[in-house]
């Protein structure tokens, strides 16, 4: 019973962490339901929605050119 009291809260730190990022809390549940451990890794490794540094560097890339 604790072991399913600790995979619900689980499931649900998945969701969160996911809608913070790019592939969105859905997508997150269900990694984290069928990955398991993969799929918190999966999750983590995506891309914040936050990003500065992320959004900096997109900036910088694609800024207008000066003529």
């Amino acid at each position: 019973m604790l072991f399913f009291i600790v995979w619900l809260f689980y499931i649900r730190f998945c969701a969160y962490a996911g809608s913070k990022r790019v592939i969105g809390g859905f997508t997150a549940l269900m990694y984290g339901i069928c990955f398991s451990f993969f799929g918190i890794l999966f999750i983590l490794t995506s891309r914040r929605l936050d990003d500065e540094r992320a959004n900096a560097a997109l900036i910088e890339k694609f800024k207008p050119a000066k003529i």
